[in-house]
């Protein structure tokens, strides 16, 4: 009876922890955020999804008879939060790459900007090949 109690009252403390988590979230500039700053962020985004996946899991026992034959239940929850938290670790850093080179100017030198007449000369004439006015007309009397 004792140890119920007491599994009972260590998983609402864990819970509590978690979920009353006391650090505390605040805004930050991107450019100001360093690189440690960053990764310790994405370290508690995928440790996080973690714990509730495995609280998730661990949610589970109370629909079956005999809990202690499905207590791998835990570890697979835990398994696919952490799964899905590194998938989301992956697109937000993927999504700020691609930001970054998108606003980064690349450098215009002379060959780059032959390169850029040589374009617009092909798709000129390719437009003046392609997309004369048709030359098939109909007249309809009545």
């Amino acid at each position: 009876m004792k140890s119920t109690l007491a599994k009972k009252l260590l998983t609402c403390l864990v819970t509590a922890v978690i979920l009353l988590n006391p650090l505390q979230l605040r805004a930050q500039d991107s450019n100001s955020a360093g690189l440690v700053d960053e990764s310790l962020n994405d370290l508690y985004v995928v440790l996080g999804s973690g714990a509730i996946g495995a609280v998730l899991g661990l949610s589970t026992l109370s629909f079956v008879e005999t809990p202690k034959d499905h207590m791998k239940n835990i570890a697979i929850g835990g398994a696919i939060g952490i799964v899905f938290g590194v998938g989301y670790v992956i697109f937000n850093q993927a999504t700020k790459s691609q930001a970054i080179t998108e606003l980064t100017p690349s450098p215009m030198t002379a060959e780059t900007n032959e390169s850029l007449a040589r374009i617009d000369f092909s798709k000129q004439k390719i437009a003046e090949s392609y997309l004369k006015d048709p030359t098939v007309g109909f007249s309809f009397t009545f």
